[in-house]
């Protein structure tokens, strides 16, 4: 009788040990099996945070589309090789002289490669403010000669697999040794009844050599489906889609190709509404004094915004400050550094905007593991929070638990749904975990639904 009773509370302590185990199973079980993911492919990693054991592994090692999620490697990487404190430092000098408040000289801004001149996440950073407050200062009244940017041997173009479709649109906006205003502009429409042409009023800021044609029509739907075709070589650019009807402003955001020529016209104009006369010389001008230096915000700010917006442009500026023109290399050796398999890891660039980047979901777990452990708080607060961020809205709607217990990147291309970061389970451990969608039905609401309900069973 004894023995029968040891038999049975040994194997009541057996199942409660591998209840958590089948129940994780079930809920890997069940997302397989939801509809619009039954021909898709899926990756999860979940991994302990406290001592980088597996929790749940579902094909972790099988490279896929990440998406956004990518941006996680360029916070990371500029995180640990340049530090939470880090600036841009951008310096401007003139050449010649000041005699009798007129510059006999030009005006050079040395680019840092500096995302944040002029930006609308940071107010307060305007380089035109800076540069036409230096002026006055200095009590330059008049300028002989001229204004312009030295990239001082940094040079960049647009990844080559990025899509038509983007290039030209402000998700697009890429990195580029001197950026200004998020490199975007602005389309002004004016729009009548659904149907009829929408007519393009302005440009903000007004954008150098570029003729803008559109066949944009006002539409009943309440959003905006326009688009902006173009290239960084090229004058012309074809806006087409539908915005809405009946509205007397209505903007669309376009991907600046050449930031510098932007920045250049519009401090021009500054300068003349600020009475600063401007004759353009040419001749030689003798000299480099140094003037002051701008500096950007803090990295922990840059990787704020990063994070929270999902911002391409910052992603790919932090990309090549951690790693320099080798994105894919910097990572492959990061993640050997740290323990975890490079092996299948593809990155086109530091953004995840490229359809060619490949990851497998296991490198992005080992990766937040290993941040909550080494890297300071910088990253960690980057993310957003359910119930916080309307970002992850889709993932909690319908399971309210996961508010204030999941802090996650999301990632999203057509056909491709991705999340990564950390979620406290019920007993209070915190996990590190990745699940990586691709070729699904479905609408994408029903999957981030299916991916809350599987996290919520975790």
């Amino acid at each position: 009788m004894a023995i029968g009773l040891f038999r049975t509370v040994w194997l009541l302590a057996l199942a409660g040990c591998f209840a958590p185990v089948c129940g994780q199973q079930a809920a890997v079980q069940k997302l397989l099996g939801a509809e619009g993911l039954k021909s898709a492919s899926v990756s999860i990693s979940v991994k302990s945070v406290a001592d980088g054991k597996l929790v749940l592994d579902y094909r972790s090692g099988k490279s896929m589309q990440p998406a956004s999620i990518v941006k996680l490697f360029s916070m990371a990487l500029a995180l640990k090789e340049k530090g939470e404190n880090f600036r841009y430092r951008t310096p401007v000098w003139y050449t010649g002289t000041i005699r009798d408040g007129v510059l006999y000289g030009d005006i050079v801004v040395e680019a840092s490669g500096d995302p944040s001149p002029d930006s609308r996440y940071f107010p307060e950073y305007r380089l035109t403010e800076r540069l036409v407050r230096e002026v006055k200062v200095a009590g330059i009244g008049k300028i002989r000669g001229d204004i312009r940017v030295e990239t001082g041997g940094l040079s960049a173009e647009l990844p080559g697999s990025w899509l038509w479709e983007d290039i030209s649109n402000y998700y697009g906006s890429g990195w580029f040794p001197f950026n200004y205003r998020d490199n975007t502009y602005e389309l002004l429409f004016t729009t009548g009844a659904a149907g009829a042409p929408a007519r393009l009023t302005g440009v903000e800021p007004a954008v150098p050599d570029a003729e803008f044609r559109s066949s944009v029509v006002a539409s009943a739907e309440n959003r905006d489906n326009a688009w902006i075709y173009g290239g960084p070589y090229t004058c012309i650019f074809r806006v087409k889609g539908t915005i809405p009807a009946n509205r007397a402003v209505f903007r669309v955001k376009g991907g600046m190709h050449r930031p510098d020529r932007c920045f250049l016209q519009e401090i021009r104009q500054l300068f003349s509404r600020e009475g600063v006369d401007w004759v353009r010389d040419t001749l030689p001008k003798p000299g480099k004094t140094p003037w002051f230096e701008f500096r950007s915000p803090a990295l922990e700010e840059l990787v704020f915004h990063t994070n929270k917006k999902s911002i391409n442009l910052f992603s790919e500026a932090l990309g090549r400050l951690a790693a320099g023109a080798d994105f894919q290399s910097g990572v492959r050796m990061f993640l050997a550094a740290i323990g975890s398999d490079s092996t299948g890891v593809v990155l086109k660039d530091a953004c995840g905007l490229s359809p060619y980047n490949a990851v497998p979901a296991a490198a992005f777990t080992d990766l937040l593991v290993w941040v909550r452990s080494q890297s300071g708080e910088a990253l960690v607060r980057s993310l957003p929070v359910a119930g916080v961020d309307s970002g992850l809205n889709a993932y909690c709607r319908n399971h309210p638990s996961l508010k204030n217990r999941l802090r996650a990147k999301t990632g999203s291309f057509s056909g491709v749904r991705t999340l990564s970061g950390y979620l406290s389970d019920r007993s209070g451990r915190l996990l590190a975990f990745t699940v990586l969608i691709n070729h699904y039905d479905c609408p994408p609401a029903r999957i981030c639904d299916e991916v809350g309900a599987f996290l919520d069973a975790l």
